[in-house]
């Protein structure tokens, strides 16, 4: 049985049928269409009608590479809105082919373990810098996948002076004379919001403790976060006469 495309007379929309050849192409795609067809109701008229020959252009252009304005580019030449398109693909099941980004390199993963610490916007300029083009998302979920953050354990200084029972200019003075090492974190933020985010790795704040303990004082530190920091995130746990476990920071 042979299959005819055609164009509905009641919603101007191209479609196809299997029809046996003495029947030919059939005039409506649906019953509603029939009955709106012949009952002479006039009916909205359609705005953009797409034709067999801007379909098969349609349906090309979804088969090819669609990451680089080659569908906005169609639609001009159609004399058609974007969404038009877009939509219309939709409905016949069109899928863009989505353009698979190339393996990492060494080069780059050591360039993004280097970077971690940073947002993903610096870590792209950085890799751009070097001659490598990543997307912003393609960062983030190489950096999960290699477990690279797992190795940042730190906080901003914001929440290492709540730890430390200070303000937060304290720990700003500390990181400013060298008594603190630290990084930033590369973030967009302007001056009338504080500046760019400071990033204080555990390492680092271990190191401070260890080599200037005169100026923490410890009676204001958070005991539960400093044995957690000293102990790697593993609280230590004592038994009492019972043999219940718990937490020695509850004492």
């Amino acid at each position: 049985m042979p299959r005819y495309g055609f164009i509905c007379e009641t919603c101007q929309q191209p479609k196809t049928a299997y029809r046996t050849a003495k029947q030919g192409p059939p005039r409506f795609c649906c019953n509603i269409c029939k009955v709106k067809g012949l009952s002479g109701r006039s009916l909205k008229p359609v705005r953009h009608v797409i034709t067999p020959l801007m379909h098969e252009q349609i349906k090309r252009a979804y088969e090819g590479s669609t990451g680089k304005g080659q569908i906005r580019d169609l639609a001009q030449r159609l004399n058609l809105p974007r969404w038009k398109v877009t939509k219309y693909a939709q409905a016949q099941g069109l899928v863009a082919v989505q353009k698979k980004e190339p393996n990492w390199t060494e080069p780059e993963l050591r360039i993004l373990e280097q970077k971690a610490h940073c947002c993903p916007a610096v870590i792209r300029r950085h890799l751009k810098a070097a001659g490598y083009t990543r997307s912003e998302v393609g960062i983030v979920l190489k950096r999960k996948r290699q477990r690279f953050t797992q190795n940042l354990k730190g906080q901003p200084a914001t929440t290492l002076a709540l730890c430390f029972g200070v303000d937060t200019k304290t720990v700003t003075r500390w990181i400013e004379k060298g008594y603190l090492q630290t990084k930033k974190r590369g973030t967009l933020r302007t001056p009338q919001q504080g500046g760019d985010e400071w990033f204080i790795k555990d390492s680092n704040i271990k190191e401070f403790i260890v080599n200037y303990p005169n100026f923490v004082d410890f009676r204001k530190v958070d005991k539960e976060w400093l044995i957690s920091l000293l102990t790697d995130g593993q609280m230590p746990t004592v038994s009492d006469s019972e043999g219940r476990g718990y937490e020695a920071a509850q004492y």
